[in-house]
């Protein structure tokens, strides 16, 4: 099980920032569209 994360969060590193980055980004995008759904659907609602 260690070893395995291990190598995991090896290839993560060497991945680079940018891969980090556009996951952070998607996260983001994810979150910030459900935020406005819910906005929306509480608006629809109200």
């Amino acid at each position: 099980m260690s070893e395995q994360v291990i190598i995991e969060t090896a290839e993560q590193a060497r991945e680079g920032e940018t891969s980090g980055r556009m996951r952070w980004v998607l996260l983001w995008g994810l979150l910030l569209s459900m935020a406005a759904l819910a906005v929306a659907g509480l608006a629809i609602i109200g």
